[in-house]
């Protein structure tokens, strides 16, 4: 899954891109619970990293709200 890809998700549910420093987007969910950063960097977000930010807006949307 590519940064746009995720990107695409959050927005998609609401969450707002609230600041960003340089490559690096910080979202916030619609509720203002939840808050992740994702790195827009070119190729696909390794495992781990979209683990993370699946668990950071797990809160607000549930969880598993990345998987395909």
């Amino acid at each position: 899954m590519t940064a746009r890809e995720v990107v695409r998700e959050l927005t998609g549910r609401g969450a707002v891109n609230v600041r960003q420093s340089g490559s690096h987007v910080r979202f916030v969910s619609a509720c203002g619970r939840c808050a992740t950063t994702v790195a827009m960097h070119p190729g696909d977000i390794k495992p781990g990293t979209l683990h993370a930010i699946e668990k950071d807006m797990a809160p607000c949307y549930g969880r598993g709200w990345l998987t395909r």
